[in-house]
C-alpha cells in the first residue's frame, strides 16, 4: 500500500475486500473519489481491524476502488486509518513514527 496523505480513505481493491470477507456490493454508503484520470463512486466498508506502520487501528472506514494496473499499487493508506495516530515524518532519514496518542 502507499501512504498517501491527501487520500481522505483508505483505499483497498474489491478483490482484497472480498477475500477478508467483506461485500462491498451490499454497502450502501458510497463516496466521490478523484482519481489522477477520473472521478469514481466507492462503496464504503468499515474495517474490523488494519495493521500497518507497526501500529493498529480498529473500525476503519476504507473505500473499495480498483487502483489501476499500470501504477502496481494495490492500495491506499489514506486519513482514515492515519487520523488514529500522531505521525513524525523525518524526510531526511527516510523515516516515519507512528503511533497511538
Amino acid at each position: 500500500m502507499v501512504l498517501d496523505t491527501g487520500a481522505t480513505f483508505t483505499v483497498i481493491s474489491w478483490d482484497v475486500a472480498e477475500a477478508l470477507g467483506y461485500e462491498p456490493t451490499a454497502s450502501i454508503p458510497t463516496v466521490n473519489l478523484a482519481t489522477a484520470g477520473s472521478l469514481e463512486q466507492a462503496p464504503v466498508i468499515t474495517v474490523a481491524r488494519i495493521e500497518a506502520l507497526a501500529v493498529e487501528a480498529v473500525n476503519v472506514d476504507v473505500a473499495c476502488l480498483d487502483l489501476p494496473p499500470a501504477t502496481r499499487v494495490r492500495g491506499l493508506l489514506g486519513l482514515s486509518f492515519l487520523k488514529h495516530f500522531n505521525i513524525d515524518l523525518y524526510f531526511l532519514q527516510r523515516m516515519l513514527n507512528a503511533r497511538s496518542s
